[in-house]
C-alpha cells in the first residue's frame, strides 16, 4: 500500500468534521503506518486540535484566505504518494480506501474523485440548468499534484473543479467513483 496524507479543511467541512473524522479514523485504523489525517484550521482552536487527536489526526494552523492556499501549503508539508482532499458533500464508506489503493495501484489511475450519488432525476436537472456538480473528493498522485502546480491559490470554493479541469487539459487518468 502506498504511504496516503488525508487534507481536511475544517472550515469547509464545518459541522460535518466530527463525523467525517470517525469516518476516517474507522478506515484508515487498518494502515496507521501509511495514512495521516491533517486538519487544517485557521487558527489556533483548542477544541479543534483535541478534536484531530482524538481520531488520530495532526491539527495545524494555516491562516491562508483561500482552500487552494491552505491545501498547497500542508501538501508541501507531506511527503505522502498520494494526497486525499476530502469535501463536505457526499460520505465515504469505510472500505473506500482500500478501494482507492487497489484502482490507483493496479489500474494506473493518476487521480479519482468520488462524487455523491444524486437520483437520475437530480442529475437530469442539473445537466438541463447547467448547475455544476458539487466538488467530490480528490486523490491525486503527489507527482501530478506538483506537476500542475498544485491548487490555484486564489480559488476557494471552485478550487477542486478547476484543478479536476488542469489535469483532464494534460491528459491525466482520471476516474469518478459514484458514493
Amino acid at each position: 500500500m502506498r504511504a496516503y496524507s488525508i487534507i481536511v479543511d475544517s472550515r469547509l467541512m464545518g459541522a460535518r468534521l466530527p463525523r467525517c473524522l470517525a469516518t476516517l479514523h474507522e478506515a484508515v485504523r487498518r494502515y496507521p503506518a501509511k495514512v495521516d489525517i491533517q486538519v487544517i484550521g485557521t487558527a489556533e482552536n483548542a477544541r479543534l486540535a483535541t478534536l484531530s487527536r482524538r481520531f488520530g489526526g495532526r491539527f495545524i494552523v494555516c491562516d491562508y484566505p483561500t482552500f487552494g492556499a491552505r491545501s498547497n501549503a500542508i501538501a508541501r508539508l507531506t511527503s505522502a504518494d498520494i494526497l486525499v482532499f476530502l469535501s463536505p458533500h457526499g460520505r465515504l464508506r469505510s472500505n473506500w480506501l482500500a478501494e482507492v489503493d487497489k484502482l490507483l495501484e493496479h489500474q494506473k489511475w493518476d487521480v479519482m474523485t468520488f462524487q455523491p450519488n444524486h437520483p437520475p432525476l437530480m442529475a437530469s436537472l442539473r445537466r438541463l440548468w447547467h448547475v455544476a456538480t458539487p466538488p467530490g473528493t480528490l486523490c491525486i498522485a503527489r507527482q501530478w499534484f506538483e506537476r500542475i502546480g498544485g491548487f490555484d491559490t486564489g480559488l476557494d470554493d471552485t478550487a477542486h473543479e478547476d484543478l479536476v479541469e488542469r489535469l483532464r487539459a494534460c491528459h491525466a487518468h482520471i476516474m469518478k467513483v459514484s458514493l
